[in-house]
């Protein structure tokens, strides 16, 4: 029980993601599966997504959410893309060196930032909440308890919040990159010439999207399994998925062709960790994307030049394998288990001792 505690008490240990049951906060048990060991999804909490148009206004939305979290890092991109720093603020979430925008919520108990709250997040809340707020850390789960205080489900991010309702309005990625793309947030960005989903493509955007979600998702279903056999078919179907997308992009530029669309954005995210983390911590080991897809690779270098994809990512890769190992569900042999962890902390430190590095578009195109 000492050594537990101590461990536990470390910054970089595991402390379990929060869960929320009618406002009162958990410590979830444990990754959600079924009988057969395989890894199941909580569906997200706060879905609303008909925002009129006179409610978008420059000052009272605000996103909360992770860089290390290839989730919350759509949203993240998404923003820079259309143009929306200044009307809609990121509040991130805290980093820890060497993870520095890693998953803090298995580091510190929870979502939270330690930095003060833009001074317009939390203007109409309650003076209990802005306390909170003030007296820092400010776990982000208390959002979710304003909004509704019988709050039951897990706390995750990204958050789009509306300051002026004091209130979640979705906690879902997906939704929330259709409705930063909404003609009434469009206006609201930089002149870009950015559609992410075109109306002429959103039938085809929404078909791929579900082949993309099959490569997103399925690498925590090869995780997060809790058998061999849940592993074993959760692996076959990632690199299924891998194959289509290698195949696609055999004539195109991008997903879609040659202009970035929503599906680019979904499966950057999950493809830009996917050789230095899921490769090795999740055991996703039948290909690497360097070397083994060369349209992947070429595509991956081709995003790298967009400036929302590059600065995105910048400073996350330091400890990123370890971070992910730490947080892997699956278990083999033991020696197996101890080899995995040796490989992913190499790798951890070499990044770690090399911080001048070229980025790592230059590093995949070598």
């Amino acid at each position: 029980r000492l050594m537990a505690s101590i461990l536990r008490s470390l910054p970089f240990w595991p402390k379990g993601r929060k869960i929320l049951v009618r406002g009162e906060v958990f410590e979830e048990a444990d990754i959600t599966a079924d009988q057969k060991g395989h890894f199941e999804r909580a569906a997200s909490v706060f879905r609303r997504k008909d925002i009129a148009a006179e409610e978008v206004v420059p000052g009272r939305w605000y996103l909360f959410a992770c860089y290390g979290c290839p989730w919350a890092h759509r949203a993240i991109i998404a923003r820079q893309l259309l143009g929306l720093e200044e009307a809609v603020p990121l509040v991130p979430t805290d980093g820890w060196w060497p993870f520095t925008r890693g998953l803090p919520a298995l580091a510190t108990g929870g979502w939270r930032t330690s930095r003060p709250l833009p001074p317009g997040a939390l203007a109409n809340a309650t003076p209990e909440l802005r306390a909170h707020a003030e007296a820092l850390p400010f776990y982000f789960w208390r959002l979710y308890v304003a909004t509704d205080a019988e709050c039951t489900g897990r706390v995750t991010v990204p958050v789009l919040w509306d300051s002026a309702k004091v209130a979640v309005v979705n906690n879902e990625s997906a939704d929330i990159l259709g409705i930063l793309n909404s003609a009434p947030f469009k206006a609201l960005g930089r002149s870009r010439p950015v559609d992410l989903r075109p109306k002429h493509l959103e039938k085809e955007i929404d078909e791929l999207n579900e082949r993309i979600y099959e490569f997103n998702n399925g690498v925590y279903r090869c995780g997060f399994a809790g058998t061999t056999d849940a592993f074993l078919d959760a692996r076959v179907k990632v690199f299924k998925a891998i194959g289509f997308l290698e195949e696609r992009l055999s004539t195109r530029r991008f997903l879609m062709g040659d202009s970035l669309t929503e599906c680019d954005v979904r499966c950057f995210t999950t493809l830009v960790r996917f050789d230095s983390a899921y490769y090795n911590a999740f055991r996703c080991n039948l290909g690497r994307i360097r070397g083994d897809f060369p349209n992947l690779q070429r595509y991956l270098s081709n995003l790298f030049e967009v400036e929302a994809f590059r600065e995105s990512c910048r400073g996350m890769h330091y400890g990123y394998p370890l971070m992910y190992f730490m947080i892997c569900r699956w278990q083999g042999r033991r020696l197996s288990n101890l080899l995995r962890l040796a490989e992913v902390t190499i790798f951890a430190i070499l990044f770690a001792l090399a911080p001048d590095t070229p980025t790592w578009r230059h590093a995949l195109a070598t």
